[in-house]
């Protein structure tokens, strides 16, 4: 899965992989390693004659009428095989000068770029050169520190120093441009001088205060870069992981390698998100929010993901023969020449505090209005009714759960969802929500009878009945599949004995779906079978476990000969761990809904913003730019998740992802929040109850729905392929 989710975007990505397969092995950038001087790559000209280097450009001026969303697909790829050359350099250049140009100067420059006739590079990272003011001319002076691609470029985009923004755009022929070793020779740096240099004014480019500048396009540009380095360090970790052999075992086969898999994938998802999201573009200073987090995260996780690349590799990846050094020493490169993540970090942390959101939304087909019109058919018909019956009015038409097959649902299309999601938050209608019963309906309707989803369903939409789930045992948690609760057969149906744990609302709910192991001799994932348990039969013992803040929100649940009548089985005897997983299945989808930064991270925003505004404090400018990012990656996964379910791209990873960081980052929040309140925060009531009462209560997040150790090995057998445990 690349940035590409969109049916054109993945046709391009594909055209680029091949392309670059084909023409950029690794031999290629690996030849620059024993070259004197940089030479333009081999494949320049095709670049040129595919139309990449004018992708992003205007058609009027050579361009291929595309935006930097496309390029951002392209670079991905080249990203992926360290592509030697200018091309990041030049086509940011092209860039620059379309967005902060003149009509003369696009007119000018542009088709030159977009022909590959002429390169160039910006010095993005380096200090202002000095400027001297004449009529109808300026004269500059200055060093402007480690350029990428200088000594190939025909032209250098540099910075002038001065409050007003500006750019100037010089011949490389007019300037000292000196070649220097470098970390990655691959594609090379070189210091530029500029000496007295008398330029027109028509050579200068008024970037002025525009939030992105030209620094948010080079960082928008090399994310994308970066997502494509790190996408070649996690396959070659995990492929190496499968094959490479330590005590009689694959190491991709201990938990500590495959967490350290998953890491390296979560760092990319994040990373991946925040690309695509700012390669959208958008409003000015929601663009420039966008851009940093991308900086932030893909720019710093294609670091992290080269270095432990090579510690999975082990002393391979030390070896200069092996390839995973061209790759950190490239990712080194591009994160030195940006900042790193703690400048963007900050600069994220500022916009947030200054008011910047961005927002997100996803462009429906044109099917939506229709589907739209139904939908606020049936609200203005519900709201013309007593509210009282709203329940039911909805239960009974499909629309607590749209996405279930009718009749309980309306067997709605992703499309139809979201505009459901709409008309009801429009109309400032809340649906209600089913809590465990969202888990437990799907497992009736995937394997139960038309009798037994007759008897439940519908009054559970309704909201007559309600549900726990006695899954959870003292010894069979993350390992629900090691269960010891017994069911033993019984005329007309099965007695049930045993003990539950950990049971939400098991005092107030009507009814429990409950497994049991009703074949001793069977194996372990076998003999289980999914039992419906009315609450108020004779045997069952509950008793309120009190959790660390005090709330007694869990039960533990003692069973002695609970009878279950035969009607009362799900799916069959000895078929219960397969209805389990429709249950769990549907767990995490709910579990990993929520938008935007959320609750949270606003209120640490707005806690902190008066300490600052006081008195400057890095670490904690870096902290909460570091939960923003966090933030906005998640939403952007979720999104991400919508986009490919609208477009019928099939699932990516976002979904695992996103639960597993979701819960680490609310945890991150009101930790955060807690430690800006200081002393205050040893008391439990008034202003800081809220962060106490959030900093404890979260410590379940990590646990409940199975553990985030567990969840990175799922992710790393389930979407990585490592070989799960003997």
């Amino acid at each position: 899965m690349g940035l590409a989710i969109t049916e054109e975007h993945v046709a391009l990505e594909e055209t680029a992989r091949r392309w670059v397969e084909s023409r950029c092995g690794v031999q290629v950038p690996r030849s620059y390693l024993d070259t004197a001087d940089e030479p333009l790559p081999p494949f320049w000209d095709e670049l040129a004659q595919l139309g990449w280097l004018g992708l992003h450009l205007p058609e009027e001026h050579g361009g291929q009428g595309y935006t930097l969303a496309e390029l951002a697909v392209v670079i991905e790829q080249l990203g992926r095989v360290i592509a030697p050359g200018p091309f990041l350099a030049s086509v940011l250049a092209a860039a620059v000068i379309d967005r902060f140009g003149s009509a003369d100067q696009k007119g000018w420059f542009l088709p030159r770029l977009a022909s590959g006739e002429t390169v160039a590079a910006v010095a993005f990272a380096s200090p202002q050169l000095r400027v001297q003011e004449s009529p109808g001319a300026i004269t500059v002076s200055g060093a402007a520190g480690p350029v990428l691609g200088a000594a190939l470029a025909d032209l250098v985009v540099l910075p002038l120093t001065g409050d007003d923004g500006r750019w100037v755009v010089v011949d490389s022929s007019d300037l000292s441009v000196t070649p220097v070793k470098n970390l990655d020779e691959t594609r090379r740096v070189a210091l530029v001088e500029a000496q007295d240099l008398s330029l027109s004014a028509e050579r200068t480019l008024l970037v002025g205060d525009d939030p992105v500048g030209v620094n948010g396009l080079a960082a928008l540009i090399f994310a994308a870069e970066a997502v494509g380095c790190a996408t070649w360090c996690v396959d070659t970790a995990v492929e190496y992981a499968k094959i490479r052999e330590q005590f009689g075992r694959p190491i991709g086969q201990f938990q500590a390698v495959k967490h350290r898999c998953a890491d390296m994938l979560l760092a990319l998802e994040q990373g991946r998100a925040a690309t695509w999201d700012a390669a959208r573009g958008g409003e000015p200073a929601e663009q420039a929010l966008a851009v940093a987090v991308a900086a932030a995260l893909a720019i710093e996780g294609a670091f992290v993901c080269a270095k432990d690349c090579i510690q999975v590799l082990g002393g391979v990846g030390f070896t200069w023969e092996h390839d995973a050094h061209l790759y950190l020493r490239r990712a080194t490169a591009v994160r030195q020449l940006l900042g790193g993540a703690r400048q963007w970090r900050a600069r994220v942390a500022q916009l947030a505090i200054d008011g910047t959101r961005r927002t997100l939304s996803i462009d429906l087909p044109a099917e939506a209005e229709a589907l739209r019109d139904r939908a606020t058919d049936f609200i203005t018909g519900l709201k013309a009714r007593e509210e009282i019956e709203w329940r039911t009015v909805m239960a009974d038409a499909g629309y607590i759960a749209p996405h279930w097959p009718a009749p309980w649902g309306l067997g709605a299309s992703p499309v139809e969802q979201l505009v459901i999601d709409e008309q009801f938050e429009q109309f400032g209608i809340q649906r209600p929500h089913l809590n465990v019963g969202a888990w437990v309906l799907p497992t009736l309707i995937a394997h139960g009878t038309d009798e037994q989803k007759a008897r439940w369903i519908p009054p559970t939409l309704r909201g007559e009945i309600t549900w726990c789930q006695m899954f959870s045992e003292p010894g069979a948690g993350s390992d629900l599949a090691s269960l010891t609760t017994k069911a033993i057969r019984a005329e007309g149906g099965w007695l049930v004995s045993g003990q539950k744990v950990w049971t939400t609302l098991a005092h107030e709910a009507h009814w429990a779906i409950c497994l049991a192991r009703s074949d001793p001799e069977a194996p372990k994932h076998e003999g289980i079978t999914c039992f419906l348990i009315d609450m108020t039969t004779p045997g069952i013992d509950i008793r309120p476990l009190r959790e660390l803040t005090g709330a007694e929100m869990f039960n533990e649940i003692f069973l002695e000969d609970v009878f279950v009548p035969d009607d009362c089985v799900i799916g069959g005897a000895g078929n219960g761990w397969r209805a389990a997983r429709t249950t769990l299945e549907n767990e995490r989808v709910s579990m990993a809904s929520g938008t935007s930064f959320g609750l949270g991270v606003e209120a640490v925003v707005q806690l902190a913003s008066p300490r600052l505004a006081q008195q400057p404090d890095g670490v904690l400018l870096d902290e909460i730019g570091g939960l923003v990012s966090t933030a906005h990656s998640l939403a952007l996964l979720g999104l991400r998740s919508t986009v490919r379910a609208v477009a019928g791209a099939g699932s990516g990873p976002e979904a695992s992802v996103r639960k597993l960081l979701g819960v680490e980052h609310e945890q991150r929040v009101q930790e955060i929040g807690l430690g800006l309140l200081g002393a205050g925060g040893t008391v439990a009531d008034g202003d800081a109850a809220t962060w106490v009462g959030g900093f404890l209560g979260n410590r379940c997040l990590t646990i409940a729905g199975g553990t985030s150790e567990i969840q990175r090995n799922v992710i790393a057998e389930r979407l990585l392929g490592l070989p799960r445990d003997p």
